[in-house]
């Protein structure tokens, strides 16, 4: 793949779409020649993400799509997630997880399997962007 391909995907969302949305992306990762780790480290922080978008960021009422925005960097691969949200407070990034309790532990996990995560949100649009880094060769 070529630096500035983009390649988008909108799902309905629903649970049983988040495993098609990870599969292209798993696609792009493998034509830009990621590791098997990468890759993997790759799908877990997106479907992660993309299951958060699904299950916390809709009203019940209605069930819009998320949406999916995969760039190729020279370095790495950009991948933004897109979703409606209505009523939910901003979640922050925790230094480490809260064991105490239940759930909490998908931000922390995203940070530490991709290069770069960032939440953008607004009144009525929720944003996760991740940026995964290819390795470079040893020389």
């Amino acid at each position: 793949m070529r630096q500035g391909e983009v390649v988008c995907l909108e799902i309905p969302s629903s649970p049983e779409y988040v495993a098609i949305a990870r599969h292209a992306v798993e696609g792009v990762a493998r034509r830009m020649k990621f590791t098997p780790s990468q890759i993997e480290d790759l799908k877990l922080a997106f479907g992660e993400a993309c299951t958060n978008a699904v299950k916390y960021g809709c009203p019940c009422e209605e069930t819009p799509n998320v949406e999916i925005k995969c760039v190729v960097f020279e370095d790495g691969l950009s991948v933004e997630i897109r979703n409606s949200i209505s009523g939910c407070k901003h979640p922050k990034f925790p230094a480490k997880p809260d064991i105490t309790r239940e759930g909490g532990f998908g931000l922390y996990m995203m940070r530490q399997l991709v290069d770069e995560v960032d939440l953008t949100w607004g009144q009525k649009t929720a944003i996760v962007r991740m940026f995964k880094r290819t390795e470079t060769p040893a020389a």
